[in-house]
């Protein structure tokens, strides 16, 4: 978390950011550029982005707006353009020439139908950030070229979903888009270092990223150590790369996860479970030993978890210096007082006077005399238009000629 920053000069309040995304690795992305002062108009199909119509929908007399979008896309400018249209597509280009970064998640061959091929336009416009994030990568992807990508698949083949392990042994999906979420993180990087980059030599450049080697980073230990393992651990490879007991143990009011990755670790979760002479257990001394005997580890540790609350067990372990926590549902997330004393959580505008609690940006976080806002679909088609200098005669005749959508309304 940030500690010392200003509010009156956010460090990308000159950088203005074009968003041709959807779902969650680009949008993520724009959010995050968005929170750090960046100007990033989102530019949406007719109808509005793929996330504007999935449920839940909070509902405003005859608007609606979903939580899926609200979460990836505050703070954003809205404008709605058909990209197959001339005029729309006309639009774009326009506000190419004066943008700092093109951010996209669609396939290459769709960019190349709409005319918006990364090299094309790294010739075209020189000091332009291409940000490209795909399933696979544009270059060197070989049979994977223009695959359909997502985060779960990615997940699977950089490894990760094969070192995530129940205590049976199976590999288990992590339950959300990690996936995304690092391409996204990823992708910011990228794009920050690309600016500092065109400071220094006056260039942009593309940035070609695919959510499998996103992932790599996730996997790096357990790579390293499928190759370094000696005799003495080979006969359990499966077995948790980080520490037996590891993992999600059944309370009586829910669930907690503990880890034991250091012998001391288990020698105190021992006498805070009231079973002291386990912890110098030739069986169970050593992470060698209980990795061989993770069942039965596993079982120990279970049995005295589920005669305890949630509360009883973080507290004991706490006080044991054993590394614990609570699994707590999204309401108490909410909740969290540590959470909201570090910043993290904010009240975020949903465009029509409701608020509800999103994450803050981690690396940025909330400024406190800002009021974050969802962009209603269209929202600023008024304002980009006229920073680019389009007349009101020039913006009818765009309307009428289907730039805005085939049946285009006014903005909202």
């Amino acid at each position: 978390m940030a500690t010392t920053k200003s509010t009156n000069s956010l460090p990308l309040c000159d950088i203005k950011v074009i968003e041709l995304a959807h779902l969650i690795s680009g949008p993520l992305c724009g959010q995050m550029l968005a929170d750090e002062g960046a100007e990033v108009i989102k530019v949406e199909p007719p109808g509005g982005e793929l996330t504007r119509h999935r449920d839940p929908l909070r509902h405003i007399g005859s608007e609606k707006i979903a939580a899926y979008y609200a979460s990836l896309n505050r703070d954003k400018k809205s404008i709605v353009l058909d990209l197959k249209n001339q005029g729309g597509s006309s639009v774009v280009r326009q506000l190419l020439e004066s943008a700092d970064v093109l951010l996209t998640n669609m396939r290459p061959a769709a960019l190349k139908r709409l005319e918006l091929d990364p090299q094309t336009l790294h010739a075209q416009y020189p000091r332009l950030i291409v940000a490209c994030i795909t399933g696979f990568g544009m270059e060197n992807a070989g049979e994977h070229a223009d695959r359909a990508g997502l985060a779960m698949v990615a997940e699977a083949m950089s490894g990760a979903t094969g070192i995530t392990r129940d205590h049976e042994g199976n590999p288990v999906w992590c339950g959300f888009p990690l996936g995304d979420v690092m391409a996204s993180v990823a992708t910011h990087s990228a794009i920050l270092l690309a600016l500092r980059d065109r400071e220094r030599h006056g260039m942009g450049r593309i940035i070609d990223l695919g959510l499998v080697e996103c992932m790599l980073p996730i996997v790096s230990v357990a790579m390293a150590r499928s190759q370094w393992q000696d005799e003495a651990v080979s006969d359990f490879a499966g077995s948790n790369y980080h520490g037996v007991p590891c993992g999600t143990f059944p309370a009586s009011d829910g669930y907690v996860t503990i880890g034991v990755n250091r012998d001391d670790f288990w020698r105190q979760l021992c006498i805070a479970m009231d079973r002291p002479e386990l912890g110098t257990d030739p069986r169970y001394a050593t992470y060698v030993q209980r990795a061989r005997r993770q069942r039965e580890v596993h079982d120990i540790t279970a049995a005295f978890t589920r005669n305890h609350t949630r509360a009883e067990i973080t507290e004991r372990l706490i006080a044991a210096d054993v590394p614990v926590g609570n699994i707590q549902n999204m309401d108490e997330v909410i909740e969290d007082a540590y959470l909201t004393g570090r910043g993290m959580l904010q009240q975020v505008d949903d465009g029509f006077g409701g608020l509800f609690t999103l994450p803050a940006n981690p690396a940025w976080p909330a400024r406190p005399a800002h009021q974050p806002r969802i962009p209603r679909l269209n929202e600023h088609r008024e304002q980009v238009l006229d920073s680019l200098g389009v007349t009101r005669d020039q913006i009818e005749t765009l309307l009428h000629t289907g730039a805005f959508g085939p049946t285009a309304a006014e903005p909202v």
